[in-house]
């Protein structure tokens, strides 16, 4: 009798194991396409902003684009498709120009 309990706890026992890893792989698979779902709307979430943003930097001035470290060609470059997060070049554009006159300022 013992014994046959035994071998009955482990039939259960391996039952709930393959059921578990069912559910576990069921689980990591959700996760997984929830996290692309997620970068995929961040990124048209950020391509939209991108958009705005330019759309807004195309219609200022000379003037009000030097204000903030920016020239119209820079401007115009980051419209280009193609050329990754529009954000990020006029940025690195931006600090590059501010590093230059620092630089030039030193000697």
């Amino acid at each position: 009798m013992t014994q046959c309990l035994t071998e009955t706890d482990a039939l259960e026992a391996r039952i709930a194991t393959r059921s578990g890893s069912r559910s576990g792989w069921l689980a990591r698979t959700a996760g997984a396409v929830l996290a692309v779902a997620a970068e995929v709307r961040a990124g048209l979430s950020r391509a939209a902003m991108n958009r705005r943003v330019l759309q807004r930097l195309s219609t200022l001035s000379d003037r009000e684009l030097k204000d903030i470290g920016l020239t119209p060609q820079d401007v115009a470059d980051a419209c280009v498709p193609g050329t990754g997060d529009a954000i990020h070049l006029l940025v690195g554009r931006r600090d590059e120009r501010r590093r230059a006159r620092t630089a030039a300022r030193r000697w």
